[in-house]
């Protein structure tokens, strides 16, 4: 492979003109040059098209489609045109800092068995000012597995994949409307299935910003589609656990600890408890082996 792999960038937006205008600034100032990037536009109402026109860089191509609210739909149009040896993925209300694309292609030179590379990331809360580092990984064995079990630790916008490796196994994201807001978990899922090495590497490249519109207004959403794609893999997909019921008593008794979690953060105390009654009835070794788990982390 050339020392220069060309970085396809796909970034689906919608209605999203300012935050998209500081997504490409951010892709356009990278200290690695070798890209291109693929816009794939839902037909935004705002000053989408302007935007994008106005920079004026043969480099950045603008797609439309009518998504029907499947943004796998929009990904997966930028990845049937990209050309570059590698996919990155920008939201576009997330952006990279200078050296982002720098730092992983040093680590693609170096590193010719990976097919996923993944920095960390600045989560920015704009409602409340707030700052946090977001670590993704580890990577292990059996890592379809433990995505399945555990819950996802990648992110889009931290996110290079081996081109390559997508179309030699035939991944693309699912278009299904019952997915939406955790296609990406999904996608990763399938890759590690299918053998894909991740690699993460340590340093904070990017910003994913939390706003108004990507915060609560997803989160019911997010939950409900979160419980379709994990029944999905443990019953259609996943062939490591004949005892498909078991499997999934494992998993939701992880989903009610963290709802417990969110109700008590949240001083629901009669609501958390129920969750926390739930979980442990849902699986009880499981609940134990969690408990103890955090038990050992405080210690």
């Amino acid at each position: 492979m050339t020392n220069t792999p060309l970085i396809s960038i796909v970034i689906p937006t919608y209605n999203h003109a300012h935050y998209l205008g500081l997504a490409l600034q951010s892709v356009i100032d990278q200290t690695y040059t070798n890209w291109e990037i693929i816009v794939i536009d839902n037909h935004s109402t705002d000053i989408t098209e302007s935007t994008v026109l106005s920079l004026a860089n043969p480099k950045i191509k603008l797609l439309k489609i009518h998504n029907d609210g499947v943004i796998g739909a929009s990904r997966n149009l930028g990845l049937k045109e990209a050309k570059g040896d590698w996919i990155a993925f920008l939201d576009s209300d997330d952006s990279w800092y200078p050296g982002k694309l720098d730092s992983v292609v040093q680590k693609i030179r170096l590193e010719d068995g990976i097919d996923v590379f993944s920095t960390d990331e600045m989560q920015v809360n704009e409602m409340t000012g707030g700052k946090k580092i977001i670590r993704y990984g580890p990577y292990c064995p059996n890592f379809y597995q433990v995505l399945l079990t555990e819950g996802n630790r990648v992110s889009p916008s931290a996110t290079l994949v081996r081109r390559k490796f997508m179309i030699e196994n035939n991944i693309l994201f699912r278009e299904d409307i019952n997915f939406v807001t955790v296609e990406d978990y999904d996608f990763w899922m399938f890759l590690a299935k299918a053998g894909a090495i991740f690699k993460f590497i340590a340093s904070v490249q990017g910003e994913a910003v939390v706003h108004q519109n990507n915060a609560s207004g997803q989160m019911s959403k997010h939950k409900i589609n979160l419980v379709n794609v994990l029944k999905d893999h443990v019953f259609n997909v996943q062939e490591f656990e004949e005892n498909k019921v078991k499997l999934w008593n494992l998993i939701n008794t992880r989903l009610l600890i963290s709802e417990f979690k969110e109700e008590l953060v949240n001083k629901n105390y009669i609501v958390a408890l129920r969750y926390l009654i739930s979980s442990f009835f849902s699986s009880p070794i499981t609940f134990i082996k969690i408990i103890f788990k955090k038990v050992i982390q405080l210690t």
